[in-house]
């Protein structure tokens, strides 16, 4: 074990001491400023090219690379990954929609795991709820159902084993989503998650709706059928969108 993976890890006093600390004091006012900076009231600020510099590498990009990030996965993948778990989980209000207010998705939707129960019920204890797996898979099911995507977020991620909370994401409210759509992958690095998607041609019929459906832009129209365009970030929308299952998601080649 790694010096890194000893003072990270799951069980690292320092790891639960940190997670406590950006929940309670750090992350809604992360939150907050980069919302409004990018999609929101100070938008107008935000688009200064010395200030959003400022954002881009002062502040999302050591952020994104040191202290806080998400990996996408497929909504089948994250239901079989909370029957595994052990151990207590909880539910809150999405940090996102609660502190911006600027999306209309379901508000309880914040399911933490492993330690980042005991992080947010000590840091907001009237907002946290423990809740069984079956709650849980709920949550995830009905929030895939509403055309929203899952992604498992990694505290310290030079450590990427330290997931602490599965998030019910979209593309209006979620803030980190926007900062890597804003600022770009080199600048707030998103996870590539395990899987990929793969498309039979022979299947497809070029209708777009996995395009639509794609909140990465990843697919494109191109000769009648759809093709991938950018690195897949292995959400899994695009497979439930497709009418005619002419798309899987695979493993992510090492």
């Amino acid at each position: 074990m790694s010096l890194v993976h000893l003072i990270t890890g799951e069980r690292s006093h320092f790891r639960r001491r940190t997670l406590y600390l950006f929940a309670r004091y750090i992350e809604m006012p992360l939150l907050y400023w980069s919302y409004h900076l990018l999609r929101g009231r100070y938008r107008r600020w935000g688009q200064n090219r010395l200030l959003r510099a400022a954002l881009a590498w002062g502040l999302a990009a050591p952020f994104g690379r040191l202290g806080d990030t998400a990996r996408p996965m497929p909504a089948p993948e994250v239901l079989r990954m909370i029957e595994k778990l052990e151990g207590a989980i909880a539910v809150g209000p999405c940090r996102c929609r609660s502190t911006h207010g600027g999306c209309d998705h379901p508000l309880e939707t914040d399911i933490v795991i492993r330690t980042g129960v005991a992080a947010w019920q000590r840091a907001f204890p009237h907002e946290y709820r423990l809740i069984s797996k079956e709650k849980a898979r709920h949550i995830v099911s009905d929030c895939h159902r509403q055309g929203m995507w899952q992604m498992v977020f990694v505290h310290c991620p030079v450590n990427q084993e330290n997931e602490y909370v599965i998030c019910n994401c979209c593309t209006c409210g979620c803030v980190p989503y926007i900062l890597n759509r804003e600022l770009g992958q080199r600048t707030y690095p998103l996870l590539r998650g395990a899987y990929v998607a793969h498309i039979d041609p022979n299947r497809c019929t070029g209708c777009r709706d996995c395009v639509d459906a794609c909140p990465f832009g990843v697919l494109a129209l191109a000769g009648g059928k759809i093709q991938k365009v950018e690195p897949c970030f292995g959400c899994g929308q695009c497979v439930a969108a497709c009418p005619e299952g002419a798309i899987d998601y695979v493993p992510r080649s090492p």
